[in-house]
């Protein structure tokens, strides 16, 4: 019996498997799941740590999963929370944020918007 492969419904725009998802998308993954991916099978509610008749988490609890970098286990998250911080710099600036860490970019977005009012 083949094992089920985990799949999940894309939350927010993600950047997997070296292609960019955008929200609504069905995707198979086998990595460590973040909050923009909702488990759609056994295998991925598993993966994620949530019941699935109930969809108590157990842990993952949403909001931006940004690593440091360290290899602490959460780089694939890390990646795609960092390319999805980069786009969304790219468009509140319409230019792209260079070489700036993860909390350079979301300190930057966080004082524009405030500048901006939304």
């Amino acid at each position: 019996m083949a094992e089920e492969i985990a799949r999940y419904k894309v939350l927010r725009t993600s950047y997997l498997h070296k292609r960019i998802y955008e929200e609504g998308e069905e995707v198979e993954y086998e990595g460590k799941p973040g909050s923009a991916l909702e488990p759609l099978n056994d295998a991925a509610h598993a993966a994620k740590g949530t019941n699935a008749t109930t969809s108590e988490t157990g842990g993952d609890a949403g909001g931006l999963d940004v690593g440091n970098g360290t290899g602490d286990g959460g780089g694939n998250q890390a990646d795609i929370d960092l390319a999805a911080l980069r786009e969304q710099y790219e468009a509140l600036f319409n230019k792209k944020p260079g070489n700036m860490s993860a909390d350079t970019i979301k300190a930057k977005i966080t004082e524009e918007r405030a500048r901006l009012g939304v």
